[in-house]
């Protein structure tokens, strides 16, 4: 894992709150947010890292989708990523470290 890409994430991974301007070109659409699969929510996250961290996503996964719960987990490359809706309603995109 690049280690300079690691500290990015490990610094600007976590509170990142999905709204239209973050999901611009992303092929999955605000309005649907709510109501994703976890492919959905893994292109969500793919999108998300390159706009973050300026890196090109190779593999992307997404592992489960609860959106009556809100939560939607997965990965991006070698980094988990977990999808949940706060106490405000908004989605919250964090990264994680696969360790």
């Amino acid at each position: 894992m690049d280690d300079a890409l690691l500290a990015l994430v490990e610094d600007l991974g976590s509170g990142n709150v999905l709204d239209a301007e973050t999901l611009e070109g992303c092929t999955v659409e605000p309005h649907e947010l709510d109501e994703m699969d976890e492919d959905q929510a893994a292109i969500v996250a793919a999108h998300v890292f390159e706009q973050l961290f300026d890196h090109d996503v190779s593999q992307q996964r997404g592992e489960s989708a609860d959106p009556d719960e809100g939560i939607w987990s997965g990965t991006v490359d070698s980094f988990k990523f977990t999808i949940e809706r706060d106490d405000a309603g908004d989605l919250v995109l964090n990264f994680s470290s696969g360790d």
